[in-house]
């Protein structure tokens, strides 16, 4: 009984934590009042309902990595905080900066501090999750620390190759087709083929280049999230599908960036498929053939 007191304990004070960190740097790092204006006061009577919506979902992510983590405290600080500075931070900051003609209301400086802001908050949580992880059993380091680089880099490479596939099915399938995200991005309500877009796409270096980058990024982080994890291939799959999913389930939140309904597609198709490119990501860690790591 005692156990079950002190877990529910823990995660109240995780989604709490969350909470204070996620608000925290907006008063160390304000956001300017021209951009403040832009914010649909009606969307903004919506926004701490979701944030404390969000707050349960990410709690509830990372509660599952670390109740089946055994790594070392240390260790799992320097992971986690590595990994949610490529799935928060550097990629909102990457995202933003490439479609920065299209956010029409933002400049670099916002941009900078929205990436500072995320820094402050992913790194501090990460902190705080690794301080109430459960205590570490005695592993053999040595076979911990054994990784075949080769394999990892190949796998890595073809998630890569997946995420481009993934960005590019969601995004039109589902985001683009909205009205409000066409006409927001485009100017323009018509609704082009999927091979007329693909086309579009991958005709433009810049946007092989980023998104390139990003699935690179997105399989490194997958890795270091993975190998925190000591339980079932099932577990796995679900833990980083929820883990993955949680960078589109930020989008639920009110923002002067988006219109309502161009926030509410990019919800829906980022969440969706950054949760099926956690599954594919932890499926793909996990074949047992060519093993990244020895006790995998």
């Amino acid at each position: 009984m005692k156990t079950k007191i002190i877990s529910v304990l823990k995660y109240l004070s995780v989604f709490l934590i969350f909470i204070f960190l996620f608000i925290i740097p907006t008063v160390l790092i304000p956001v300017s009042p021209s951009l403040l204006e832009k914010i649909n006061p009606q969307e903004m009577k919506l926004f701490f309902p979701l944030l404390l919506l969000l707050a349960l979902y990410i709690t509830s992510s990372y509660w599952l990595l670390i109740n089946n983590s055994s790594q070392k405290k240390m260790f799992l600080f320097a992971n986690l905080a590595i990994a949610n500075f490529l799935l928060y931070p550097l990629m909102g900051f990457i995202e933003s900066f490439f479609w920065l003609d299209s956010l029409k209301v933002v400049n670099r400086d916002e941009i900078v501090n929205v990436f500072l802001r995320f820094i402050i908050t992913f790194t501090l949580f990460s902190a705080y999750l690794s301080l109430i992880s459960k205590k570490n059993k005695i592993v053999d380091i040595k076979e911990k620390t054994s990784i075949d680089y080769k394999p990892m880099i190949q796998k890595i490479l073809m998630i890569t190759v997946i995420y481009l596939i993934i960005y590019n099915l969601f995004g039109y399938f589902v985001a683009w087709q909205f009205e409000a995200t066409r006409i927001y991005y485009t100017g323009s309500s018509e609704l082009k083929g999927l091979f007329q877009m693909l086309f579009q796409n991958f005709s433009d270096l810049k946007f092989i280049i980023v998104h390139f980058v990003r699935g690179l990024l997105f399989g490194f982080a997958g890795y270091l999230f993975y190998n925190l994890l000591e339980c079932s291939r099932t577990k796995k799959l679900i833990i980083l599908a929820l883990i993955f999913g949680g960078f589109g389930f930020q989008i639920i939140l009110p923002n002067p960036v988006f219109p309502e309904m161009v926030r509410i597609s990019h919800f829906i198709e980022t969440t969706t498929s950054m949760m099926v490119f956690g599954l594919i990501v932890g499926f793909i860690y996990s074949y047992k053939k060519g093993k990244i790591l020895s006790n995998t």
